[in-house]
C-alpha cells in the first residue's frame, strides 16, 4: 500500500465484523491503529473504549485521546434492531459523532461507511453508480442515508463516504444470513445430525465483497481519497444468495436440508432482487478494486466459525469446571 502521512487510525466499531478487518487492513499497511467500541475484544490492538450513546464532550473526550489523523466510522450495530432503536443505532451515533467533532480540537480526517442500500430500487439489472437516485425503501437505508446526509452537511467536518455492498468473510455476524447457516452447520456437525436451515427465499442476486477487500477499501480511502468525494465500493457483478449458501454447506461436509419460507426472517436492507454496484470511481480516485474469490471467502467463513466454536467450547467447559469447582468446596 502507497505510504500516508496519516499515520494514526481510530477505528469506530472496531471489535466488529467488519471493523476488525478494516483494523488488520491497516495495521498490514504499516498504521498505528485503535478500536474504539463499547467493549473490549480479543483483537491484539490498542483499544479504547468509547460509547457513541454518550453525550459529545465525552465523546470528544475518548476520540481526542487516540490522537486520530484518520477516524473510521465503522460502529453501529443493527442486527435485531428496528423502528427508533434501528434508526438511533445507525444516524443517532453518526450525528452523535458530528456533534463532538468541533471539541476534538484537531480535525483527523472521517471516513464514513454508508451503505448502497441508500439507493433507490432499480429495475433490471442496472448497476448502481454515485449518481444513482436515492430514495430508500427499507428503515435500515432510510437511517443509513439520514447519516451519510448528515455527515456531508456537518460544517467543519473532513469527511468522505463509501457506500459498500454486503461483505462476507471469516467472522461474519451471527445473526446475518450466512452467520445463521454456519451456526446450524456447527451445531449439526457437533451433534452428528443434519442441519435444518430455515431461511426465507434464496432468490436474490446481490453484489458482495470479501470483508477483506473492504479493509483494503478503506485504507485507499485514507490514503488517496479527498474530503467530499462519495465512493462507491463494490465488486461491479452479483452472485445469486443461494450460491453462497450451498458454498458455506458444500464447504463444512455437513448434510443440509434448506427450507425456504416466505415467513422466515430477511435481511433488513433486502428489498432489490438484482443489485450490483459500478466500481469505475473506486478504481480512478482510489486505485481499489476487488480482488478475492467470493468462494475463498466462504470457505474462510466456515474454517473460522470453526475456531471460533472450539473457543466457545473452551469457555464454557472453563465456565462448567469453575461451576462445579464453587459447589464442590461450597459442599466441603
Amino acid at each position: 500500500m502507497t505510504s500516508s502521512p496519516h499515520r494514526r487510525v481510530t477505528v469506530l466499531g472496531g471489535t466488529g465484523f467488519a471493523g476488525r478487518h478494516i483494523a488488520t487492513a491497516f495495521a498490514a499497511a504499516g498504521w498505528h491503529v485503535t478500536v474504539a467500541a463499547r467493549h473490549p475484544h480479543r483483537s491484539g490492538f490498542a483499544y479504547a473504549h468509547l460509547d457513541l450513546s454518550a453525550p459529545p464532550a465525552t465523546v470528544a473526550t475518548a476520540l481526542r485521546g487516540t490522537e486520530p489523523d484518520v477516524v473510521v466510522n465503522a460502529a453501529g450495530a443493527y442486527w435485531g434492531l428496528s423502528g427508533t432503536a434501528l434508526h438511533d443505532a445507525l444516524a443517532g451515533t453518526t450525528e452523535r459523532l458530528l456533534a463532538a467533532w468541533p471539541l476534538l480540537g484537531s480535525q483527523p480526517r472521517l471516513i464514513h461507511l454508508g451503505s448502497v442500500m441508500e439507493y433507490a430500487p432499480v429495475s433490471g439489472r442496472v448497476l448502481l453508480h454515485e449518481r444513482s437516485p436515492v430514495d430508500a425503501a427499507t428503515p435500515y437505508g432510510a437511517a443509513k442515508l439520514h447519516a451519510t446526509r448528515a455527515v456531508q452537511k456537518a460544517a467543519g467536518v473532513p469527511a468522505l463516504v463509501l457506500r459498500v455492498t454486503n461483505s462476507v468473510g471469516p467472522g461474519v455476524d451471527a445473526a446475518s444470513l450466512l452467520g445463521k447457516v454456519a451456526h446450524a452447520l456447527g451445531t449439526a456437525r457437533r451433534d452428528g445430525t443434519t442441519a435444518r436451515i430455515v431461511l426465507a427465499p434464496l432468490h436474490a442476486q446481490r453484489d458482495y465483497l470479501d470483508v477483506r477487500d473492504l479493509g483494503d477499501a478503506v485504507v485507499a480511502a485514507a490514503v488517496h481519497g479527498e474530503p467530499g468525494q462519495l465512493i462507491n465500493i463494490g465488486s461491479g457483478s452479483a452472485i445469486g444468495v443461494r450460491e453462497l449458501v450451498d458454498g458455506l454447506i458444500a464447504a463444512s461436509g455437513v448434510p443440509a436440508r434448506v427450507e425456504e419460507r416466505t415467513d422466515a426472517p430477511s435481511s433488513p436492507g433486502a428489498v432489490a432482487d438484482w443489485l450490483a454496484v459500478d466500481p469505475a470511481t473506486a478504481i480512478r480516485l482510489l486505485g481499489w478494486r476487488a480482488r478475492r474469490p467470493i468462494d475463498r471467502a466462504v470457505t474462510d467463513l466456515w474454517q473460522s466459525s470453526k475456531i471460533d466454536d472450539l473457543h466457545s467450547i473452551g469457555d464454557r467447559s472453563r465456565v462448567d469446571a469453575g461451576a462445579a469447582q464453587s459447589i464442590s468446596t461450597y459442599r466441603r
